[in-house]
């Protein structure tokens, strides 16, 4: 095809190339390429299940949840190890309405996202042992926060799918 008969969307999806011997190429390939790069490299590594003693640091995860709309929920949240164990603690969030619909729950550590499953958990001897270990994690921060608990939090178990 000669060039004054291409079409303006041919003409803006081709680079040109000179070849050999004044003959012009067109190729496609430089285009692909610029799309194709920030999508892959901006995709979060995905694996199966945190190994959480590695994480044992790490202040903050991110929950990801579905509305019950269908539309993604992702919740910056502490979360503590009790004996190797991990649990979330939380007071009548939307995520916490979500994961009692659907337990199954993907989580954000360090741009990698993890598949995972909750179990609500109840007991004054596992609140206090998550509560002690959010002290000793948290510090000053979770003496601030404490005081203004208005109701018994809820204690999720992290385990795998």
């Amino acid at each position: 095809m000669r060039d004054e008969e291409r079409g303006e969307g041919e003409e803006a999806m081709m680079f040109d190339t000179s070849g050999s011997k004044g003959r012009r190429r067109r190729h496609a390939y430089p285009l692909l390429a610029m799309l194709l790069v920030p999508l892959l490299a901006g995709a979060p590594a995905r694996a199966d299940y945190p190994d959480w003693a590695a994480f044992a640091e790490v202040g903050v995860i991110e929950v990801l949840t579905s509305d019950e709309d269908g539309d993604r929920r992702e919740t910056k949240v502490w979360f503590v190890l009790v004996d190797g164990a991990p649990y979330l603690r939380t007071n009548g969030s939307r995520w916490l309405e979500n994961l009692r619909r659907d337990p199954e729950l993907e989580l954000r550590i360090e741009d990698t996202v993890y598949q995972a499953r909750v179990e609500e958990v109840e007991g004054d001897e596992v609140l206090e042992a998550v509560d002690r270990a959010s002290r000793e994690k948290y510090g000053w921060q979770e003496k601030i926060i404490h005081p203004f608990r208005t109701k018994r939090p809820e204690l999720l178990l992290i385990s795998p799918r």
